[in-house]
Order: structure tokens, then sequence, then C-alpha cells
């Protein structure tokens, strides 16, 4: 496995999150311990070194698990983010990728890092971040929570992306955001109806479930990030084929308006009513321009839903059984121009109409797998058009792997 601390792995059932899907109160909270501060902080009892290898110690039981980053700070002047290799029930060990351990020494405290992005404005349920695009300037995500807790309105985010904000109003200002994602008091503001949406169910019952509260109905819930992107995969619902996914991927153009990251979303229609399936719902946004992934499909979607003949290279190629991903080709959705493709952090798996998982399976959405080249941790996630084992079906891959090499 190659170890590297840009990308990171964070699960609705951590120790500091503990939350689902549907757990409409929890999410600003949540969204800000990812993206910006960090959780679950713990004081070692003490430290060994040998190498570039550290394990920390702690006299309670930490809650931390191996293939995560922590951010380990210590009164000596160490202050970094390291991979944890290992875990046991008082004990964590862990690599210093630079091989530097110097000033880890006194004090010592220890927080699952976070994605690295800056929290620049909170007022109640609106917060925007500062993070980075793929070249290395600043971009902002508006993130309006859905702050209606009543029965009635199912659990959504309206974001917008900038690269200019008014921290005073709270607004993104650049001309290639949405005006309504830009400005939106309330996720029904967002008349555009291009949101997050975490929730098939308008109920409040699920406002503020546990992880294992709500397991039986939205199963499981992972984000991959860095400081270039962020992709949330979870379902909407127990109902089979409910599966979702959504985030911020990195683009690139040389045309300014579109020189953004994409924004993966769904259009479910107005806030108060039902989600439904994300190969019909789904939509990707870069500035203000709507595009999909395939210039033909079966049946118009954004996300094709081509089977493959196997899910597996031939023989003649590779005697394992190998499944291969393609990069994203982005396409304009009026012209069905072809735009560029997304730097990373996302693939279409190409898999035929068997040996794939199981969108119906709680424990299968997402599925963990690993690369083949690095052994990296990969995330597979289905969505469908319904609820039918025969309905045709887009996987994503999204692997725990470095989005820019060198950072």
């Amino acid at each position: 496995m190659h170890k590297q601390t840009q990308t990171k792995l964070f699960d609705f059932s951590d120790v500091g999150l503990d939350f689902c899907a549907g757990s409409k109160n929890l999410f600003p909270d949540r969204f800000k311990k990812m993206l910006a501060q960090g959780y679950n902080e713990k004081t070692a009892n003490s430290v060994t070194i040998s190498g570039s290898t550290i394990t920390l110690t702690f006299g309670v039981t930490h809650g931390y698990v191996a293939d995560r980053v922590l951010q380990v700070t210590a009164a000596g002047g160490f202050n970094k983010e390291v991979y944890i290799d290992s875990v046991t029930e008082n004990a964590v060990t862990c690599t210093v990728l630079d091989g530097v351990t110097s000033g880890l020494t006194g004090t010592v405290t220890t927080k699952i890092a976070s994605l690295g992005w800056e929290i620049v404005y909170e007022q109640a349920h609106i917060h925007i971040y500062k993070f980075k695009h793929i070249d290395d300037t600043d971009m902002y995500a508006r993130l309006c929570f859905q702050n209606a807790t009543a029965a009635g309105n199912r659990n959504c985010i309206a974001v917008g992306i900038g690269r200019t904000v008014d921290l005073a109003l709270g607004h993104i200002t650049d001309p290639n955001c949405m005006p309504d994602l830009a400005t939106c008091a309330t996720v029904a503001d967002a008349t555009s109806n291009l949101r997050w949406d975490f929730t098939n169910s308008t109920a409040a019952t699920f406002n503020n479930y546990t992880y294992s509260q709500g397991f039986s109905t939205f199963g499981q819930g992972k984000i991959v990030g860095s400081p270039y992107h962020l992709i949330a995969m979870y379902r909407l619902s127990s109902g089979s084929g409910l599966n979702a996914f959504c985030g911020v991927v990195p683009f690139i153009s040389s045309y300014e308006n579109i020189n953004y990251p994409a924004l993966l979303c769904s259009n479910n229609g107005a806030a108060t009513t039902a989600a439904s399936y994300q190969i019909g719902a789904g939509r990707i946004l870069v500035g203000k321009i709507l595009c999909g992934t395939a210039y033909t499909s079966s049946n118009g979607t954004i996300y094709p839903t081509n089977t493959m003949a196997s899910s597996f290279l031939s023989n003649k190629v590779d005697g394992f059984n190998t499944t291969t991903c393609e990069p994203y080709r982005l396409y304009e959705d009026e012209t069905n121009q072809f735009l560029g493709c997304f730097a990373g952090g996302i693939f279409h798996v190409l898999y035929g109409s068997s040996d794939r998982p199981n969108i119906q399976n709680e424990s299968e959405s997402p599925t963990l797998t690993l690369d083949i080249d690095f052994k990296n941790l990969v995330f597979i996630q289905g969505i469908s058009s319904g609820g039918s084992s025969s309905i045709p079906r887009h996987y994503i891959a999204v692997p725990v792997e470095e989005i820019k090499i060198g950072y």
C-alpha cells in the first residue's frame, strides 16, 4: 500500500462522528469536523519511536482505526499528520511519512485529521469553506444545510462553488456560480433544486439518529476527500437501489467559466418531496454549466448504464479476475460537446451483468476493495434507476489515494 496523508477516509460510524444520512440536526457539526476541525481528540500517555514508526499508548480506549490519518501535536514542536498502520485497544502504531520525528516530546495530543478545508464563515446552518482547486488556487464551497427540521423536509444541502465570497453576507459572489446556490438562505430557496440529497424520506424521525439507529434504513456512510475534493457515499433509504453519492471533484479547463471543480449533485425537485433514484436525478454542474459523462446513453441520463460483456478482462490479457475503470469524460449537456475529464478522485467501473456488487445489500453499498497496482483502498458504489436486480446500473470507484502528487 502507498501510504499518504493527502486523501482521507471518514466513516459515519467513527468515534466523534456517529451519525447517519438522516441525521439532519447533526450534519453541520459533523461536516465541520470532517472538513476543517478534526475529531476524537485524545492525549497520549506515552510515545515510543523506532525510525519512522511511532507507537502512541493511551490510558483509555481511543476509538481510532487503521488506514486513517491522525493529527499528532506535541509540546516539543512536533505537529504532523501521520498514517495509522495498526491499532490495539489502547495503542496506535503510525508511520511518519517524512521520517522526521524530532520534537515528539512533552504532552502529545491526537485527533483524526480533517480534510484541511478552512471554515471562513459560519452562521447557523450556513457554512463557507475555503479549499483548493486542482491548480492550487483558492475555491470556496458554500453549504446551506437543511434547517427545516419539522416533518415534510428531506435532509439535503444546497452547495455553491466559486472563487470569490462576501464574508459579511455569507454569499458566493462569483458570477460563474448559480445565483440561488450562491445566496440561498434556506435549501428551499435553492430553486434550481440542485442539491446534495441524503434522504428519500421527509420524516423528522431520523433528525438526531446515531449511526446504529440509522443503519437499518440508511446503511453505511463513507466520505473520501482531500484539500481538492470530497465524495460522500451512502443510501437514501432502505429501498432497493436507493444508493447515492455526491461531492466536489477536480476538473480544470482553459475556459474560465468552467475552470472550476465539478459539483456532483441531484435534482429531486422541491426539498419537501421525496427523493428518487440517482440514475434519473443525478446532475453534474461545472460553473453554471450542466454536464453529463456520456454524449449518448440508452435512457438519456448523465451516468451511462451500459453493461459490459464481462466484468473481467479476458484470460488472453490477464489471468486474474481484473475489473478495469475509466476516467470520466465530461460533455456539455446542451450540445454533447466534449469539455475534458475529471482530474482524479472518482472513476467509472466497467462491470458486466454479473460479478458485481449487489446494490440491494447495505453491506455492499459501498463495497471496499483494493486496486491492483498499489493496494490502495477503493470504495465501489452502485446507483440505479430502480430496485429490481435487472435494472441497469452505474458504478463508481473512489480510491483513497493522492489527488495531486507532490502535495
